[in-house]
């Protein structure tokens, strides 16, 4: 092995110097410039003349049209590959000439996003009989584009799924746990509701994650206005104040709002309308009293779940190092 190190790096330095002249030797590039989505982060400069050149992967090495690796990247992933064998490279130096993949980027997958496409209409309301659930058939227009039986559409802030839909009516249905935790038993004929069909994971997110679970129920103990804008100030019950926080984010009957201020110990907090929102959600009809759909921000459950165990280890650390008494 140790022999066969001299000869291992005369071919490294080859190749690093192969690489050198194939990066040198590229015609000059333009400002313009054309990516290769299916190379991952490699792209492909025009020449001078607007000539597109071949892609190239890591190192300059040229790839194939299809992307994938050349035959002289594949001969020096080779060499790379063999002098960790006799040298112990490092793992980085055995997949330089790997072509790249694309990555899916991981991360909560929103359902909804809080921004109410249309105002409905509640059509039918039918109680069922074999169980205490309910039957809902509903008006709407924009969100039975592309919708098909199973899919889920937002009412109020509550995903339901359509299980049937037909000139611009959808039917779904409502279980007693949602009639108890939601304001959705309210509903008669004739009341209106916000609809949002479930958010593309590809498209744009102008609200925030929404899940369409409603935590619980809030009351609207006073609103006011102010120019232009309409605040409302919402009591909730004393458990859910720890998610709600100024400035964040929080769905009232589905719609993505700011928090304004907060007061938890009398466990209200204050929100805000702009003129274009009060014209297109349901909210500003409510009046003091009225009941709304309140779904904290998941992101703030999920720190406080991913915090409990180190809160427990520091509090065993703690009484470890100081004693009972800490």
């Amino acid at each position: 092995r140790i022999a066969m190190r001299p000869v291992v790096a005369i071919v490294a330095l080859a190749a690093s110097l192969s690489c050198v002249h194939s990066t040198l030797t590229q015609p000059v590039a333009s400002a313009a410039f054309r990516p290769y989505p299916s190379l991952g982060r490699c792209t492909g400069p025009r020449s001078a003349v607007g000539a597109l050149q071949m892609p190239r992967g890591r190192m300059g090495m040229p790839m194939g049209s299809d992307g994938r690796p050349g035959k002289l990247q594949l001969a020096f992933s080779r060499v790379g590959r063999l002098a960790s064998l006799f040298t112990g490279a490092p793992a980085a130096w055995r997949g330089v000439m790997r072509p790249q993949k694309r990555r899916t980027p991981v991360g909560p997958q929103a359902m909804f996003t809080g921004i109410v496409e249309e105002i409905g209409e509640v059509d039918e309301m039918l109680m069922d009989i074999k169980t205490p659930g309910v039957t809902l058939t509903l008006k709407g227009d924009v969100v039975l584009d592309g919708a098909y039986e199973g899919c889920s559409i937002s009412v109020n802030g509550v995903c339901l799924t359509v299980t049937e839909f037909k000139d611009k009516k959808f039917t779904v249905g409502i279980s007693p746990e949602t009639l108890r935790l939601t304001n959705m038993g309210e509903l008669a004929p004739g009341s209106k509701v916000n609809l949002e069909r479930a958010a593309a994971m590809d498209g744009r997110n102008s609200g925030h994650v929404v899940q369409g679970h409603v935590d619980d129920v809030g009351e609207v103990i006073e609103s006011w206005p102010d120019n232009e804008s309409l605040f409302f100030k919402v009591k909730v019950p004393p458990r859910l104040m720890q998610y709600i926080v100024p400035k964040g984010f929080i769905a009232i009957d589905g719609t993505s709002l700011t928090v304004c201020e907060t007061n938890p110990a009398e466990s209200w907090f204050t929100f805000m309308l702009v003129d274009y929102t009060q014209q297109h959600v349901i909210i500003p009809s409510k009046k003091d009293g009225g009941k709304v759909n309140i779904e904290v921000d998941v992101m703030s459950k999920y720190v406080e779940n991913a915090m409990k165990s180190v809160n427990e280890r520091l509090e065993r650390l703690e009484a470890k190092i100081f004693g009972a008494d800490a």
